[in-house]
């Protein structure tokens, strides 16, 4: 007889595919989310023949199951969330989701990424490079990789990839997520403050940094960013370190010769090899995060023409500057791009790609570090790619006390420092209609946002009116 999982909150973004990973190695299935599961989550559950209920409620949890997993954003919902309290009276084990990637993931060499951004890209990429090597590690990509079936895998073999997250496990006193994925080999992509309402400064940003490092072995290596992670961070670890950068040659990698051909970009990353490689992702910033893929790969021994066939079949992630298509003669993109600075290279991207193509921007700044007024400071300079930037709909979060709070016109203060093409429209109808009306064939639209049902409309209810 199977074993059975029960998932708390199997609508995240990573545990759906945990999900689909426990079926896979034969476990019995079931979970249960908020209520108003939206694709691509939903249509992922559902295809997969995952059964869910919507709305937390005791009674959901099956009176036999021999593991119940829980995922944060259940207890940011509610702390007193009636099924992780029914959990906790069970006779079976309860984990966190880092928990039970540390329990049924996790393997003797693991690999893991970390950084304030880009690990998504390189945790995916890496595990193509591993896979082309014929390693078949399990990983765990925090987003949809293009042409992977899952974004989750577990294997019976002795590697692992995995994005490592800073936000606390399940709790928040609980320690990081990444501190329960045993790093033998470990990149760092940057170490720039986020998420203040975890970290309300960047000394404590940089400390969870510096006991991850503390985690290496004396036989690890740490693979690091030459310009974005902070130098105490670096010295945390004696062991082997190797740098990266995108075109600073004191690092022991460096990106050179770019040339671009039609939607294809050949570049070389040149280390202690040069290595000819050849990518469909746009933009200099993803030049940087496949470098330093190929730095650690390189360092595990992995022969160039697997990684160059690793870096060559990876074709994004989902929601990472995706193309939706044509719509109404408008190139259409989702980017998942939140924090400041991945907004900023997720345009320059675009720029680059379309230099004379007309850039509009409609951001949703979902993500809750963006709801202090911290994060101001981070905006001018972001959206200057860009011809002209929409600000959608502010909401508040009601811990946070109203004079911390960030409004819609804070916001276009902050990024007409130097965007002045700038203005707050809390009205999805009238962003339609703007779109509709003051854009044209050719433009390139781009919808930034972390996701939720309310802006997942917005795109589509826009691309159907623009195709009308």
């Amino acid at each position: 007889m199977s074993k059975r999982v029960y998932f708390i909150g199997i609508a995240g973004k990573a545990m759906g595919p945990l999900a689909k990973a426990f079926k896979d190695m034969g476990w019995e299935v079931s979970g249960s989310d908020h209520v108003g599961i939206y694709p691509p989550i939903s249509t992922y559950l559902q295809e997969n023949q995952i059964p869910y209920l919507e709305g937390y409620r005791a009674e959901n949890v099956p009176s036999k199951v021999d593991l119940i997993i829980v995922g944060r954003s259940a207890l940011m919902v509610d702390p007193q969330n009636p099924e992780f309290l029914e959990a906790q009276k069970r006779n079976c084990p309860v984990l966190s989701y880092p928990e039970a990637l540390q329990q049924y993931l996790i393997k003797k060499n693991s690999l893991v990424v970390a950084g304030t951004y880009g690990k998504t890209t390189i945790s995916a990429v890496l595990a193509s490079i591993l896979i082309a090597a014929g390693l078949n590690p399990s990983y765990m990509i925090g987003g949809v990789p293009i042409g992977m079936k899952d974004g989750v895998k577990i294997t019976d073999s002795g590697y692992s990839v995995v994005e490592g997250d800073e936000p606390p496990a399940l709790r928040e006193t609980d320690p990081p997520k990444f501190m329960f994925y045993q790093p033998k080999f470990l990149l760092l992509t940057a170490t720039k403050h986020d998420h203040p309402e975890i970290y309300p400064t960047s000394q404590a940003y940089l400390e969870a940094f510096i006991k991850l490092v503390k985690l290496l072995p004396p036989t690890g290596i740490l693979v690091y960013n030459l310009k974005e992670v902070d130098p105490l961070v670096i010295a945390a670890f004696d062991g082997q370190k190797i740098s990266y950068s995108l075109e600073n040659p004191r690092a022991d990698w460096h990106v050179a010769a770019i040339k671009h051909e039609g939607d294809k970009t050949l570049f070389q990353a040149v280390g202690r090899k040069t290595l000819e490689l050849e990518t469909s992702l746009l933009g200099k910033f993803n030049l940087e995060n496949l470098c330093g893929a190929v730095a650690l790969a390189e360092a595990l021994g992995i022969e160039p023409k697997a990684i160059a066939q690793g870096v060559t079949n990876f074709q994004g992630i989902k929601t990472r500057l995706e193309f939706l298509g044509l719509a109404g003669g408008r190139f259409c993109y989702w980017d998942f791009a939140q924090h400041p600075h991945k907004v900023k290279g997720s345009l320059e991207a675009l720029r680059e790609h379309y230099p004379d193509r007309r850039i509009t921007v409609i951001f949703d700044p979902a993500m809750t570090g963006l709801k202090y007024r911290e994060s101001l400071a981070w905006y001018p300079g972001t959206f200057d790619a860009a011809n002209q930037v929409i600000i959608g709909q502010v909401s508040f979060l009601k811990n946070i006390a109203k004079t911390d709070r960030v409004t819609g016109s804070d916001l276009v203060a902050a990024i007409a420092k130097t965007q002045p093409a700038v203005f707050y429209e809390p009205r999805d109808e009238e962003i339609m209609k703007y779109l509709v009306k003051k854009t044209q064939p050719g433009e390139v639209i781009v919808f930034m946002s972390s996701g939720g049902r309310r802006f997942v409309d917005l795109m589509q209810e826009t691309i159907k009116k623009l195709t009308d």
